[in-house]
């Protein structure tokens, strides 16, 4: 017969009682490492989230220019800052000749990289100091700060001609546009930013109803 001998000495009973708690107290570090690992990544996420929800406030999501709402709040700190300084600020209004036809015979997908070219063409046309923005389904606007309707006639010039040399190629269809440039300035045309809006959008439908593809000032 065998005969198990228990060894409960209190030397050999410390010893178990240590290592079982160093292994509570490894446990217990892992735990709160993955819990703060955890935390920073939702605190990151939850960052992200918010600078992406910002962003999307603010921009047009198909030609990440700004939205009409940025645009006006732009617009009025602008012609502020300009009437403070008593310095010129100019409004530049861009349609596209005949998007709607556009649409109709090429169909959405490639109206909408039509847009996306334009927003393109109008970033790389101007200052970083300039201020783009995608003023409705057609309509893009930009604002040019300490400019008057002279300096922002050339840019409008150069954009008008940038357009005009693009192909747009989209699901086999190669689409070739061109644009009608309308400007207005402050303070030679108007003096509060509604008016500017109109005096712009005034010389954007002249430039249309004169066959497109040119510039017109208020």
């Amino acid at each position: 017969m065998f005969c198990r001998v228990l060894d409960n000495s209190p030397a050999k009973n410390a010893i178990g009682s240590k290592a079982y708690m160093d292994q509570q107290v490894i446990e217990r570090v892992k735990e709160l490492e993955q819990r703060s690992l955890l935390t920073n990544t939702e605190s990151r996420m939850n960052s992200v989230r918010g600078e992406e929800i910002e962003r999307l406030a603010l921009l047009d999501t198909l030609t990440d220019l700004y939205n009409s709402r940025t645009f006006i709040k732009e617009m009025k700190d602008e012609l502020k800052r300009a009437k403070r300084y008593k310095r010129p600020v100019a409004l530049c209004m861009v349609t596209i000749d005949g998007f709607k036809d556009i649409s109709r015979q090429y169909g959405a997908l490639t109206s909408d990289a039509v847009l996306k070219v334009m927003g393109n063409v109008l970033r790389g046309a101007i200052r970083d100091v300039d201020i783009p923005a995608r003023y409705s389904a057609d309509e893009f606007a930009i604002i040019f700060p300490e400019t008057n309707a002279s300096g922002a006639s050339i840019v409008a010039e150069r954009i008008r001609q940038r357009i005009g040399t693009q192909t747009i190629t989209h699901n086999w269809h190669n689409v070739k546009v061109t644009a009608s440039v309308g400007l207005a300035a402050f303070p030679a045309h108007a003096r509060e930013h509604d008016e500017l809006l109109a005096r712009g959008l005034e010389a954007m439908e002249s430039a249309m109803q004169r066959g497109g593809d040119r510039v017109c000032t208020s």
